[in-house]
């Protein structure tokens, strides 16, 4: 029974190809006619059936080239993918000693991803000014500094008579401790604190800040925009922050189009002894140092390097630190929330 279908299918097959090819041979006759009635006729009997044929070489060889290139440049994509960490270089990993570079950062020092942001750029040598509502004028060291909004005309005043720079701003909502539940539940109150601590304080004394400053300058704006993106429930706190954080890039793109302005998304990740930066998913982050740290640290420091520029401008404006925070932001909608669970 089996060999009788096989020898079906063969007959099937064998039928459509010399039907194929009695078609194609019409149409190379075709060609041909319309050749021999052309102003300028072949008169050579043997130029005459080369010519058409010439012309569907022509075609094929088009499409072998352009067949050999897309496949030329998917191979070079994927070595650039697989290879490319090792095979260009990358910048030093840490400032050489003395630099003089500044790092502002809007954030409270309680949240533990705002706190590993801190330590890492103070230890690769930046000099690094954390400022929030409730932040002391003080230092921990000289590199090292918490400073309160109003106290933001002392840091200007340290960099012009320290002739540092300025590299970069960051934002850094609290990526932790929002409160949970039913929105109709939760208190306005508590909402409308967290949205002013984590978004509106930082806004105004950004505001204020900015016209004293080089019009050209980075800012870069974290969010925990994971529950937004992948509609994850009792979470509205996470949501409005998210939403305010992305307008908020947008506006400053509008604003100022000479600043380089990045939106970071911000997936799970595994903090110290804490294996979710999210305390409500069970599923293990991925390491903060390789998936946050690092990346930020080649983004701040990539002013330093046009080549190093180059490369950072070509990943565009959004980035994707932590796990599920890229398939979050392009599918999150359609990716099932046990995944975030359970993987």
């Amino acid at each position: 029974m089996s060999s009788q279908v096989v020898d079906k299918i063969f007959d099937t097959g064998f039928y459509w190809f010399k039907k194929a090819e009695s078609i194609n041979r019409r149409v190379l006759d075709n060609v041909k006619d319309l050749g021999s009635g052309a102003s300028n006729p072949i008169t050579d009997p043997l130029e005459r059936q080369v010519a058409p044929i010439g012309i569907f070489h022509g075609f094929e060889n088009q499409k072998v080239l352009k067949t050999i290139s897309a496949l030329g440049l998917s191979a070079a994509a994927l070595l650039m993918w697989r290879y490319g960490g090792k095979l260009l270089p990358r910048p030093p990993a840490h400032l050489k000693q003395g630099d003089k570079t500044c790092v502002l950062l809007f954030g409270h020092m309680r949240d533990p991803i705002t706190r590993q942001i801190v330590m890492d750029l103070y230890r690769r040598g930046f000099i690094v000014f954390v400022c929030s509502e409730n932040g002391a004028s003080e230092n921990d060291d000289d590199g090292l500094f918490h400073i309160a909004p109003i106290d933001l005309n002392n840091m200007i005043k340290y960099l012009h008579e320290m002739s540092a720079v300025l590299s970069s701003i960051l934002i850094v909502p609290n990526s932790a401790y929002y409160p949970s539940g039913v929105f109709t539940t939760l208190s306005s109150s508590v909402v409308q604190s967290e949205m002013e601590q984590n978004v509106f304080a930082h806004i105004k004394a950004l505001v204020k800040l900015l016209p004293h400053l080089t019009p050209k300058l980075q800012i870069i704006l974290m969010t925990p925009s994971l529950p937004l993106n992948y509609g994850i429930p009792h979470h509205s706190p996470e949501y409005f922050i998210a939403g305010l954080m992305q307008s908020f890039h947008r506006a400053l793109k509008y604003e100022y189009p000479q600043s380089r302005i990045y939106l970071c998304h911000l997936g799970v990740l595994k903090i110290a002894g804490s294996s979710s930066s999210y305390k409500y998913l069970s599923a293990s982050g991925s390491n903060i140092s390789k998936s946050l740290l690092m990346p930020l640290y080649n983004l701040i420091v990539s002013r330093k390097s046009w080549w190093f520029n180059f490369i950072e401008r070509l990943a565009g404006d959004q980035r994707f630190y932590g796990k599920w925070s890229r398939l979050g932001y392009f599918l999150g909608s359609w990716t099932p929330l046990f995944i975030l669970k359970v993987f």
